[in-house]
């Protein structure tokens, strides 16, 4: 059986949403020696973006911030954070993918990835930008939103404020992208082909990043931890359902020196808390 957790709120009906999206591949040029999130902001107004989904890699910071999952301090919520780790001085961002949207009309990311110091272990987890700064400039890039973007709100089920995909949704039939919020318990390779379907696509090229309860990987090995948090390296929906393999992803939970990297098994790797996507289309 596959697991799932109970969350503190009421179910929402709506599991799956979804905004049809014009958008555009980007590459732009991040300014060092200010926060990240800063850097990401001013390159983005210069862009004419609503939003984006970018990508750093190979990039050093002279500091970084960042926490990993960890278990709820109360029935509040169904996971948390843990302390708060820094580096202490320099190091480098291996793999960061970044959901970028609006918080009350101001500019807000989310975003996972992997990294290491100067000296040690390389780690994963949610970075803090504003506490995270690039020492040259660095160029991120993928994909600008247009009509569309992640809107921080509220969510009553998880308790906790997420991001939602808002804006003027394009006709699917018309549209080369969407925007997707997955919500708890609901398989995740499963839900990516059920989204295809739904927007009347064969296939699409996936993006993004979330929570999963756990992990279960197509070689039989397991990520044995309520709460986790990973980045797609690279996935595939289709409508049909017929693909063999989920997505690859890299991920870390609850123990913060446990790192993986695989491909997910299908049908049995359940969203914890939420998952933001952009959608591709391919056919």
């Amino acid at each position: 059986m596959m697991p799932a957790v109970t969350q503190p709120g009421p179910v929402a009906e709506t599991r799956r949403d979804i905004v049809p999206a014009d958008c555009r591949p980007i590459a732009v040029t991040l300014r060092p020696d200010i926060p990240l999130a800063d850097a990401i902001g001013e390159a983005l107004d210069a862009e004419n973006c609503a939003g984006a989904w970018l990508e750093i890699k190979s990039a050093d910071v002279v500091a970084l911030s960042y926490v990993t999952p960890a278990l709820a301090p109360d029935a509040e919520h169904a996971a948390w954070w843990s302390e708060t780790y820094r580096f202490d001085g320099r190091g480098t961002i291996h793999h960061l993918g970044m959901m970028v949207g609006r918080d009350e009309g101001a500019w807000f990311l989310h975003g996972h990835g992997r990294w290491s110091p100067a000296t040690g272990a390389a780690a994963m987890g949610h970075i803090l930008a504003q506490q995270t700064v690039l020492s040259a400039p660095v160029i991120a890039q993928r994909i600008g939103f247009g009509n569309a973007y992640f809107d921080r709100r509220p969510d009553p089920e998880t308790n906790f404020n997420l991001f939602q995909p808002t804006g003027d949704a394009l006709a699917a039939s018309d549209a080369p992208y969407a925007l997707l919020r997955l919500a708890p318990n609901q398989e995740f390779s499963t839900a990516l082909d059920l989204v295809c379907a739904e927007l009347g696509w064969q296939s699409a090229k996936v993006f993004g990043q979330g929570s999963l309860i756990g992990a279960r990987f197509d070689d039989g090995s397991t990520l044995d931890s309520l709460a986790t948090e990973f980045l797609i390296l690279n996935a595939e929906a289709r409508a049909d359902g017929s693909l063999a393999s989920g997505p690859e992803i890299a991920i870390v939970g609850i123990d913060p020196d446990d790192l993986r990297h695989g491909v997910l098994q299908r049908g049995k790797n359940p969203i914890l808390i939420t998952a933001e996507l952009l959608l591709q289309r391919q056919g």
